[in-house]
């Protein structure tokens, strides 16, 4: 934990420069990506089950890559009940809220000429779901609902299987289920982005791939970027706080908490222009945090906490749309009023009952989320990501004779007189 102070905007700025040693992939993961994607390519389904054996420590066969209809049915038992009826609301809620999203065909007439955008739905999308320290089947709702209202002619699922059963979670089957996923296979890392990416003799290729995932996976979606889409390089969980005296100091450090306990490398902002509050709340920090579970993560998560002191409220902001977190949260009397100051961040959160963890699960909105400052120029995840847009061109003869001779004179300015004479060349005779 480290206490900074701004006096102004401008120094507030200097939150761009916390953490942009961990920006870029180190060498030996860059290296190690390449080869496995190398591999994969040339040698498929065996590269697939050799790294599975190496990283996961499961031996599986090509034919048992895929799970099954018995096991997805098998999912349907392990689960709770409680389990059931939660994972059932949440994809309700996601489902409701990313139907707003989709987008219809339009047309735009002016005489003799017609422009039309058609949107259209990819034919087949790759989601990844991370295994290791935890499962996530809230991002197989969060990935998979988004393709599907997309429309999306099939979704294929990749998650590494776990050590000791050789299978994938049962919670996370029944969420695939949920959310229409059509094949799961068990495989992760960089091996499961370069098969969606090549295609192997057991899995498909995919259009676009998307999914959250460690380091190397992010490093392989890098790689294999142009050859597939894919949806964001997902970087460590952000979390930035903007709290004044009435955000209760207890409630302040279990939601930094909440955030922290997802990696070792998260990235939290407490940011107040009140600094005897500020304290308060790091020494509650440093008093609670012996006593939470999973503290060794966040121990090792709080060598990248930072409480910001701030003159005013524009440095306030200045600072947070500096750092455009991938979650904010505005904790203070009135948070409605500052929100038009923020420019710059993935899910904004308002008030002290919007906590992070209902955007996690349950609100509706995706959590998949922008990150390492990249919340200024892209994105969460949605429906417009598993769609592409055409356009489509129609002018009549009335048309071309209107606008022909503009097209002339711009190709001409530009030096390219086949341009030019292709415009002018609509009724020569052969």
């Amino acid at each position: 934990m480290r206490y900074l102070k701004f006096e102004n905007p401008a120094q507030a700025q200097q939150v761009t420069r916390l953490f942009a040693t961990a920006d870029l992939p180190a060498t030996e993961i860059s290296a190690a990506v390449r080869r496995i994607l190398a591999a994969v390519r040339q040698e498929g389904d065996a590269a697939c089950l050799r790294f599975i054996a190496q990283f996961d420590g499961v031996s599986l066969l090509p034919a048992t890559m895929e799970v099954s209809a018995a096991e997805r049915q098998a999912a349907h038992r392990a689960v709770s009940p409680a389990l059931r009826r939660a994972l059932e609301q949440a994809a309700a809620n996601i489902r409701a809220y990313h139907e707003r999203q989709k987008a219809a065909d339009w047309r735009l007439t002016r005489p003799g000429v017609i422009l039309e955008e058609r949107i259209l739905p990819m034919a087949r999308a790759g989601l990844y779901i991370p295994g290791g320290r935890a499962k996530y089947p809230s991002t197989v709702l969060m990935t998979a609902l988004p393709a599907q209202i997309a429309g999306v002619g099939e979704l294929i699922m990749v998650s590494p299987p776990d050590r000791d059963t050789g299978s994938i979670a049962p919670a996370l089957l029944l969420a695939a289920e949920l959310a229409g996923v059509h094949r799961i296979f068990k495989v992760g890392g960089a091996q499961a982005i370069a098969a969606l990416a090549f295609g192997t003799e057991t899995i498909p290729a995919v259009d676009k791939i998307a999914g959250p995932g460690n380091a190397y996976v992010a490093e392989a979606k890098r790689q294999v970027f142009g050859r597939v889409g894919i949806d964001m390089l997902a970087g460590p969980t952000e979390l930035a706080l903007w709290v004044d005296e009435t955000a209760p100091v207890p409630v302040v450090v279990q939601d930094l908490f909440a955030q922290m306990e997802h990696d070792p490398l998260t990235r939290a902002l407490v940011v107040s222009k009140h600094p005897a509050h500020l304290q308060r709340i790091a020494r509650q920090m440093e008093s609670s945090l012996p006593r939470a579970p999973r503290q060794d993560i966040l121990q090792a998560a709080a060598t990248n906490l930072f409480f910001v002191e701030v003159s005013d409220d524009e440095t306030a902001s200045a600072a947070l749309n500096a750092f455009a977190p991938e979650h904010l949260h505005i904790m203070t009397a009135e948070p409605r009023a500052l929100l038009g100051n923020i420019q710059h961040a993935g899910a904004i959160f308002l008030g002290r009952y919007a906590p992070v963890v209902l955007g996690d699960y349950l609100a509706g909105p995706n959590h998949t989320l922008p990150t390492n400052r990249s919340a200024r120029f892209s994105s969460p995840l949605g429906v417009y990501d598993f769609m592409r847009h055409q356009h489509i061109i129609s002018y009549t003869r009335e048309g071309w004779l209107a606008e022909k001779d503009a097209a002339i004179a711009l190709a001409e300015a530009e030096e390219l007189l086949n341009h030019a004479r292709s415009a002018q060349y609509r009724e020569v005779e052969e």
